[in-house]
């Protein structure tokens, strides 16, 4: 938890809490009325056993007419068969770990689909990826957060139900006429509200505590979680031996499950729990004797004194458990910002509804005019006054050193990010103006850190369960896969990797980059760009991708960046970008007549790795 969270006013609190049962209700709409019944029901069946259980004694104690006795227990059997079968019916709809594990996947799946939804901004800061971590670890690891507004509901509107029920038969018309009145009745009043009073500066006191170890256990459930993940990856498992990293890992890995710190808290829970079985106790037996005094003078019957006890213990544990489950709930509320920040997050790319020309017989001209780009959060410009234009079905190569501003240039152009300064203009319009599906729709692109996923090779190619199987194996040849695809064991049906299926085929590197084009390649959209997708590969082998994905495009616009300056020189238009600028344009053979020229510079930089001394 931030410093912010544990600084909210209990105003804050509770409305954050009803954001939580508002937003509990809309993930899931049967869960509260079935939970509430099954509270309802749950609460309701031992009281009913007692409030009849009075009747029976009174009437063996007093006419002793038979039809009542057999009507009395008639109805408890057959209510409390009836309160049975639904209470266990509720309870396995709302109350198990299969119905908790559904929960959980849908909250997962809401994440999941405002974090698809949102801005690419927001995927790329830091301080949101920390807020997703750690509402992950605390609903796995203690429940907190929105699983906790639903762990401790159900209990406390038992508890609350319970206690409704309770009060009826002490106070209202269910009561058993029982005298709660002198000196030993006040007694007894003032010792329940110094437990009840107790009882809430511990309960606070527990939070206190909880709030702390909560927090720190999530850092630590963070921690363990990325490292068994570390552990399970086949790419970190060379490392791990060749480096010796096992005895660093384990030690990680066993300070991530110290529990000692748990152990004070514990013991204070243990003694909070004692203190109120022990004023449990005590409230139990000053009624029993205020009851007894009155059975001894003849102005309580038997079955009375079994109701009244009964539903003063009943109504004690009650308070107790919900002053106990309503600290809970209320504490929790601080869990559940993180949550509300993260659904709430804006929108800040502006999204225009202007239709994009079909592509169909249409040359697209783009222009970045002025353009300079910032980073949120970041000092520095990332670009600075770009001027380019590019034309449909040109061949575009963007070469620099790394950090030049070459990505972040790709970044605007499909406007996973908006410009500081200046604009991007399509056929003489700013791209913010058009449909933001549309716009996107135009752009095939593969980037560095591409990813291919456990499923079907088909499915990763056409991103989708459904495709077409003929464009899935022109696009896979297109991209220089069709020998590899011959060996696969079941064709486009083939699993890559074994995340989810120990049969599954594992791909190189090589491999994985040829199905990423693929992938460009099936999305078959006017523009393609290649931000470095084979950069692991030599520069020849990477030379020869390139080219060929060139012949394979045919007319499309095509962007193609590297920091090797030999791999895109087949196109007749290069762009030279430098620290965010662009500082040369033009053909590979006019780019090295410059001499001085940045070009030239990098060019014999990295040819002389490649010449034979």
């Amino acid at each position: 938890m931030t410093d912010q969270q544990t600084k909210l006013s209990f105003r804050e609190m509770m409305s954050l809490l009803g954001y939580g049962y508002k937003l509990a209700a809309k993930l899931t709409p049967a869960y509260l009325p079935l939970m509430l019944l099954r509270a309802l029901s749950t609460a309701a069946q031992p009281l009913l056993v007692l409030f009849f259980s009075a009747r029976i004694l009174n009437e063996l104690d007093g006419a002793r007419d038979v039809s009542a006795i057999i009507l009395y227990v008639s109805v408890t059997v057959g209510a409390t068969f009836i309160l049975s079968v639904l209470s266990a019916y509720l309870t396995r709809e709302v109350e198990t770990d299969s119905a908790y594990e559904r929960i959980y996947q849908k909250i997962q799946m809401m994440q999941a689909e405002q974090f698809v939804k949102m801005d690419f901004a927001h995927t790329e800061d830091s301080s949101i990826s920390e807020v997703l971590a750690r509402m992950d670890t605390q609903a796995r690891g203690n429940g907190l957060g929105l699983m906790n507004v639903y762990l401790c509901s159900s209990e406390a509107a038992t508890s609350l139900f319970s206690l409704v029920f309770a009060f009826l038969l002490l106070f209202g018309p269910l009561s058993a006429d029982v005298p709660l009145t002198g000196w030993p009745a006040l007694a007894l009043y003032a010792f329940f509200a110094f437990g009840i009073a107790t009882g809430l500066y511990l309960q606070a006191r527990t939070q206190r505590l909880s709030k702390a170890l909560y927090a720190e256990n999530a850092k630590a459930n963070t921690s363990a979680d990325y490292y068994h993940e570390y552990l399970k990856s086949d790419k970190a498992a060379k490392d791990i031996r060749l480096y010796d990293q096992s005895p660093a890992l384990l030690t990680i890995i066993k300070s991530s499950f110290n529990i000692k710190p748990w152990f004070p808290f514990f013991f204070f829970f243990a003694r909070v729990q004692g203190f109120t079985l022990g004023l449990l106790a005590l409230l139990g037996g000053g009624f029993y004797l205020i009851a007894g005094y009155g059975a001894l003078g003849g102005t309580v019957i038997v079955g009375g004194i079994v109701q009244s006890v009964g539903a003063v213990t009943a109504f004690a544990s009650a308070t107790g458990m919900l002053v106990m489950l309503l600290g809970q709930l209320v504490s929790n509320a601080a869990y559940l910002k993180p949550m509300q920040d993260f659904l709430s997050l804006p929108d800040l790319l502006v999204k225009g509804a202007k239709h994009v020309p079909p592509p169909e017989g249409h040359c697209y001209v783009f222009e970045f005019r002025n353009v300079s780009f910032r980073y949120p959060g970041a000092d520095e410009y990332a670009l600075k006054n770009l001027s380019l234009t590019f034309n449909a079905g040109h061949r575009l190569a963007v070469v620099g050193l790394n950090g030049s501003g070459k990505t972040t240039m790709i970044k605007l152009l499909c406007r996973l990010y908006d410009p500081t300064e200046g604009a991007i203009l399509l056929d003489g319009v700013d791209i913010k103006e058009y449909d933001y599906a549309q716009y996107t729709a135009l752009f095939s692109v593969v980037f560095q850190d591409f990813q291919l996923f456990p499923l079907q090779l088909g499915a990763n190619v056409a991103a989708g369960a459904d495709y077409d199987t003929d464009r899935v194996r022109a696009s896979l040849e297109g991209a220089g896969f069709s020998e590899r695809l011959g060996s696969m064991p079941r064709g486009l049906d083939t699993m890559l990797y074994k995340a989810f299926d120990e049969d599954g085929t594992q791909v190189s590197g090589g491999e994985a980059q040829k199905i990423a084009l693929a992938r460009a390649l099936y999305r078959n959209a006017p523009f393609v760009i290649l931000d470095e997708p084979t950069a692991a590969l030599d520069p020849i082998a990477e030379y020869e991708v390139y080219s060929t994905f060139d012949q394979t495009i045919g007319g499309k616009s095509a962007v193609f960046i590297s920091h090797r300056l030999s791999s895109c020189r087949f196109c007749h238009d290069i762009a030279v970008f430098d620290n965010g600028q662009l500082v040369q344009r033009g053909e590979h053979d006019t780019l090295l007549t410059d001499e001085d020229g940045l070009y030239r510079k990098l060019w014999d930089a990295q040819a002389q790795h490649y010449v034979d001394s």
